[in-house]
């Protein structure tokens, strides 16, 4: 795939992501677990362009709709070895849960600004 030239999501090293744009935007699962607070967890998107008036600020909060979930480290639809596919995008982040079990899959590509919840899946049942 040498010849694509960045035609899909990721890149194929991370020295080649290094070279590549800065991001403009961050999504971060915030989470309450263990705070006494009884809230649902949420995205928050956060805007890192230096250039930006809200520089370092969250710019949209999306809760979850259930309580008690914990998310846990977030991914994407389509992972970084789909770089020489141009028919794949990263517009889907996922968010697993670790009390829960249950997994959030969140729009991010009709408004990277201000993502929205595309579909909650119930995982089956956890052993640990």
């Amino acid at each position: 795939m040498a010849g694509c030239k960045g035609c899909g999501p990721g890149y194929s090293s991370p020295l080649d992501a290094m070279k590549g744009p800065r991001e403009e935007i961050v999504y971060l699962p915030c989470i309450y677990c263990n705070t006494g607070i009884l809230k649902p967890d949420y995205l928050a998107t956060v805007d890192v362009d230096p250039k930006s008036p809200t520089y370092c600020k969250v710019i949209h909060r999306l809760p979850m709709p259930n309580l008690r979930d914990e998310l846990h480290h977030s991914g994407w639809n389509a992972c970084s070895s789909c770089f020489g596919d141009a028919s794949r995008k990263r517009n889907r982040l996922i968010l697993p849960s670790l009390i829960s079990s249950r997994i959030y899959v969140v729009d991010v590509g009709t408004n990277p600004r201000a993502p929205q919840m595309h579909k909650v899946n119930r995982a089956g049942p956890r052993v640990l």
